[in-house]
């Protein structure tokens, strides 16, 4: 009779603690691709500046960086515009080119509360002699999350496979 009770109360904790072994809530989530529209991808032409590779989450942010992205080009003075409370702006950019060059945000991927942005730097073949210099730019706009954004970067000659 003791027995019984014991294995009456005992059974239902037995069962709980199968289940909860066997489902691994650490496990990382499948990556999602994050759907993103461009806002801008142009080449600056002589344009000096650094490589940038940014998430921007406020308009006060967007405004300075959109001032640095647009010097010296016809892009217009004010920034486009974005709604920071939804949305959220990714910009990829390379450093001054010495010819023609493109750079192109290919995707995102979202894994639990962490993004990845891959990124296709295409700066010009070795031999391609310009008169003018370029800056890459691209910027996407984006769902607004949290978390962290990491970026990878790979690398392709302009016209390369």
């Amino acid at each position: 009779m003791i027995r019984a009770i014991v294995w009456a109360l005992a059974l239902p904790l037995v069962l709980a603690a199968c289940r909860s072994a066997g489902s691994n809530t650490d496990a990382p989530a499948a990556p999602v691709p994050v759907p993103f529209a461009t806002v801008v991808q142009i080449a600056v032409p002589g344009q000096t500046g650094k490589r940038v590779q940014v998430v921007v989450r406020d308009a006060d942010t967007w405004k300075t960086l959109w001032a640095e992205l647009r010097k010296d080009s016809a892009l217009a003075e004010e920034p486009p515009a974005v709604d920071f409370d939804r949305e959220m702006v990714v910009v990829a950019a390379m450093d001054t080119q010495g010819c023609v060059a493109r750079v192109t945000i290919r995707s995102i991927v979202r894994t639990n509360d962490k993004a990845v942005v891959d990124v296709l730097e295409e700066p010009p073949a070795p031999n391609l002699r310009c008169f003018v210099s370029s800056r890459p730019i691209h910027a996407v706009r984006v769902q607004r999350m949290s978390g962290e954004v990491t970026f990878t970067t790979a690398t392709q000659e302009m016209g390369g496979s």
